[in-house]
């Protein structure tokens, strides 16, 4: 089977979570980031973002041609949408990698939505997310997946919620979104995401 790409549920979570800025701003660690949360180095820092919202910490013009030229980088601020569209691609490909790269049990396959669901957290936690005593006893259960054939019993079906609730209860700080994305996963499947991240 070839490999999924990101559709378009996973990365809408993943841009609304991220928020949005065609010019370059701090993020809370003062980091300076473009478009979609993308950063653009470590090597320099400014006043830290502490409302959540881009628009609250942008470099002025000077920092960001001065950060551009540092950096030797061929593009200043404010970038173009498609750059912004370039950026995400680029930031989100790692993340598509190894969730495609998951030893699944034989036969499974994920569905678009699970893929998407597992492609949003390992873009915001890391590879180490997917390592996870929870995220690996999710994915060696057949059931979990809608390549599994028979009908799951009321039990089975509440254990895979239970499943996935485990999984994603990742970063308690980020309840909202690893609801979003359980909810995501569970999506078209024989069970639904009825226990919130962090209730089990």
């Amino acid at each position: 089977m070839p490999d999924l790409s990101l559709g378009t549920a996973g990365a809408k979570i993943i841009k609304d979570s991220e928020g949005f800025c065609l010019k370059f701003y701090a993020d809370p660690n003062g980091y300076p980031t473009v478009g979609w949360g993308h950063l653009i180095t470590k090597k320099k820092k400014y006043t830290a973002n502490t409302t959540g919202d881009p628009n609250d910490s942008i470099l002025t013009k000077k920092e960001a041609d001065d950060l551009s030229k540092f950096l030797k980088l061929d593009y200043t601020s404010p970038i173009s949408q498609t750059k912004a569209d370039d950026l995400f691609s680029s930031d989100t490909s790692d993340a598509v990698d190894d969730v495609n790269a998951l030893k699944l049990p034989s036969g499974a396959k994920f569905s678009q939505s699970q893929f998407d669901a597992l492609v949003s957290m390992r873009f915001n936690c890391g590879i180490v997310v997917l390592k996870s005593n929870d995220v690996v006893t999710m994915l060696k259960e057949p059931k979990i997946y809608p390549t599994y054939a028979d009908k799951l019993s009321k039990t089975e079906s509440d254990k895979c919620s239970k499943l996935v609730s485990k999984a994603f209860s990742y970063d308690e700080s980020l309840k909202e979104r690893r609801n979003k994305e359980a909810t995501l996963f569970c999506s078209g499947q024989q069970y639904t995401h009825k226990y919130p991240v962090y209730s089990l």
